[in-house]
């Protein structure tokens, strides 16, 4: 067993998605619009340009604080954090550092079947910087304003976690409860979603030196980096050497991190309140009616249980909770279908639906809770059979209406009793030899007269009625 624990906390930084800028009415947009063209004098920073704080900003932060069971402060405000860097055009950010919106909360994660809190210490508002970029071989670098300005929560969690899967699960917990909530578009990608690791490790009840892994945006970079880092640091105790606190990036092509820079303190950012904004008054009733807003929204904590009670693995459960589509489908399913078909749903969305977005597209996906449920009743209910629930899928994903479907096609499946019945004694007088087989004790006879029963029907009957009817009429032809 390690002798060596680590420890990591985790700072995440999400931008919101707010139609305008943090303190300014700009569009909040840096993806699609053209560099620097959505921007004003004051995410300029020209002289005599004043912030003004973006409320639907702050009520994005209270739905945040509701998802990680966090307190809300009544009292809040803003600080600057000075620095010097070409994309920040102010020469610092406005942030919160004494008194952030969200206080003392946490998240639950799922780690080997057992369910664990991860504290969060607080999550604050603050403004991005623009985006740097060089040029291969220029001796200039570009900026683009347009990101400057735009809304982030950084959601800061305690030292809580000491393994890279549970580091993993807690940056996929807090993923998926922004994005349920609406808080951010979660477009990794274009960093809506990037975080910051802090490990360290140490063989005594004493924390180790810290080193800052920076600027992540993919959870599986985040657990591979984790796991390099422990041990870079575990190999230079074991060699008698000290770690260096620092910050290091991570190399994805070489899977190592690099050295970056010394990692820098509080005071070398030189906080101080922000004299241009007021400190912010939250009235009870403004905080409660916007938590209300979100109260009927299911939590993927929730969903998360409910899946773990039905035994599905985790990967199962990443793919109903992680991708937004599938979990809205899954949600709205289980409100409207008997929850002993729970299952069954999950079957559909794991299996068959993951299958035809690997051949197609997830936007082209017109499925419906309601088709969904449809169907699974329709195979419960015995109207059609599971192979031709999987043959028309294709065509309910498209959104199609199953019902329609079988009926238009001619599918629904035989299972009267009376009309098979019928059918499998005509097979029985039309075929002696087969009959003769069955009673001598060939078994595969029966299956004969199965597979007869399938194609008289055009592969509409019942399998499993007929199978059984097959053999009841069978015996009693025997016994006659």
């Amino acid at each position: 067993m390690n002798k060596y624990l680590p420890t990591i906390g985790i700072e995440i930084h999400t931008q919101l998605a707010t139609k305008s800028k943090m303190f300014c009415g700009c569009d909040n947009d840096s993806k699609t619009a053209e560099p620097n063209t959505n921007v004003c004098p004051v995410c300029l920073a020209l002289p005599g340009a004043l912030p003004v704080i973006n409320k639907g900003a702050v009520e994005l932060a209270i739905k945040l604080g509701h998802g990680l069971n966090a307190k809300i402060a009544t009292h809040t405000s803003f600080d600057r954090k000075n620095y010097f860097y070409p994309d920040s055009p102010k020469g610092y950010q406005i942030t919160q550092m004494d008194e952030p919106i969200i206080q003392q909360g946490f998240v639950e994660i799922l780690i080997e079947g057992e369910f664990k809190k991860i504290g969060v210490h607080h999550a604050h508002l603050e403004e991005d910087a623009g985006k740097s970029t060089h040029p291969a071989g220029a001796s200039y670098s570009l900026v683009d304003f347009n990101r400057a300005g735009t809304p982030l929560v950084e959601i800061v969690s305690d030292p809580d976690m000491h393994t890279p899967t549970e580091a993993k699960r807690y940056l996929q917990e807090v993923y998926n409860i922004a994005t349920t909530l609406g808080i951010t578009h979660g477009d990794m990608e274009h960093g809506n979603f990037k975080f910051d690791l802090n490990i360290s490790v140490s063989d005594t009840d004493k924390l180790g030196t810290r080193t800052e892994l920076k600027n992540l945006n993919s959870f599986r970079n985040a657990e591979r980096a984790l796991k390099y880092e422990i041990q870079r640091q575990i190999d230079l105790l074991e060699d008698g050497e000290e770690i260096t606190q620092e910050t290091r990036g991570w190399n994805d092509s070489k899977g190592i991190t690099v050295s970056q820079r010394g990692k820098e303190h509080a005071h070398d950012y030189r906080y101080f309140p922000e004299p241009d904004l007021p400190p912010l008054e939250l009235q009870v009733d403004f905080i409660t009616t916007i938590q209300k807003s979100v109260s009927s929204v299911v939590l993927p904590i929730i969903v998360r249980r409910e899946l773990s009670e039905l035994g599905l693995t985790s990967n199962e459960q990443d793919i109903l909770i992680g991708q937004a589509k599938t979990r809205d489908i899954f949600n709205d399913t289980t409100k409207i279908l008997q929850p002993k078909l729970h299952k069954k749903a999950v079957n559909w969305l794991v299996g068959d639906y993951q299958a035809w977005m690997t051949e197609n597209s997830e936007a082209k996906s017109q499925l419906t809770a309601e088709n969904l449920t449809d169907l699974i009743e329709l195979v419960e209910a015995d109207s059609i059979s599971s192979k031709t629930a999987k043959e028309i899928f294709g065509e309910v994903v498209l959104g199609a209406d199953p019902n329609k479907l079988i009926a238009d096609k001619g599918l629904t499946q035989v299972s009267d009793d009376t009309e098979l019945k019928k059918i499998i004694s005509e097979l029985i007088t039309q075929n002696p030899q087969a009959v003769a087989d069955y009673q001598s004790g060939n078994a595969k006879a029966a299956g004969f007269f199965v597979g007869q029963v399938m194609q008289a029907t055009k592969g509409q009957a019942n399998p499993g009625k007929a199978n059984t009817l097959v053999l009841k009429l069978l015996e009693a032809h025997t016994n006659e």
